[in-house]
């Protein structure tokens, strides 16, 4: 699955890529972001137990969601051999997702993965003050730092910085034309002015913001497993 590989500027932003100075990333089309030089896979809102929350209020939902977005994590984390992962917000939808089945399927997945997972708290994981231990997550609080960037859910909290700063939050997503019809294409969001990243949503059981390329605002979208782009940016 054909990755993006872009650079994380300190410099000149519009120098080419082989004269910046400044972190390499590869956006990969399992909707994660990978740091290589912290070998860190860094994803956001998985929203597990989202499924359980709606049925829970009489909202039918679809069945299987929790399990292909843990295995797909999972499978990303061997193909990029990471060392650590981390989320930027939104593991969780809600206290009253987590129930016995949920607890198990989460455990299968820390069986198959046993890195260290660290956790950005996102909004809806407020709601859920505490996670089962066997889960094994260490909660970083609402803002973490690792290899000289910044993790932070929602960019719309993030000031001007110095610093690199990925997020999640929004679930960009872009219109892309296939065919005869457009299909929306969850997409990786670069503003190098400000110095943010914005992830699209791990889950695929989410609704997202529609996102344009401009001159200021770099777009990396996921179509058929693969990642294309830039479009927009300087």
């Amino acid at each position: 699955m054909p990755n993006a590989t872009i650079v994380l500027t300190e410099g000149v932003v519009g120098l080419a890529a082989a004269q910046d100075v400044g972190l390499v990333v590869d956006l990969l089309p399992e909707r994660a972001l990978f740091i290589r030089a912290a070998r860190a896979l860094v994803v956001a809102d998985l929203h597990v137990g989202k499924s359980e929350s709606y049925r829970r209020f009489g909202v039918p939902s679809t069945d299987g969601i929790d399990e292909e977005s843990l295995i797909r994590l999972s499978r990303a984390a061997m193909r990029a051999e990471a060392k650590v992962i981390v989320v930027v917000g939104d593991l969780t939808h809600s206290a009253e997702g987590i129930g016995e089945a949920e607890r198990e399927r989460f455990n299968e997945f820390r069986q198959r993965c046993s890195l260290p997972i660290r956790l950005v708290e996102g909004n809806h994981d407020r709601g859920a003050r505490t996670l089962p231990p066997e889960w094994m997550i260490d909660r970083v609080g609402e803002t973490f730092e690792l290899a000289g960037i910044r993790f932070c859910h929602d960019p719309t909290e993030v000031s001007a910085s110095a610093k690199w700063t990925i997020c999640g939050h929004l679930h960009p997503m872009l219109s892309v034309s296939r065919g005869v019809r457009s299909v929306e294409a969850p997409a990786f969001v670069v503003e190098r002015k400000k110095r943010i990243v914005v992830l699209p949503a791990f889950s695929k059981f989410t609704r997202g913001v529609r996102v344009e390329p401009t001159i200021d605002r770099e777009v990396h979208a996921i179509v058929e497993s693969a990642v294309i782009g830039p479009l927009g940016g300087v």
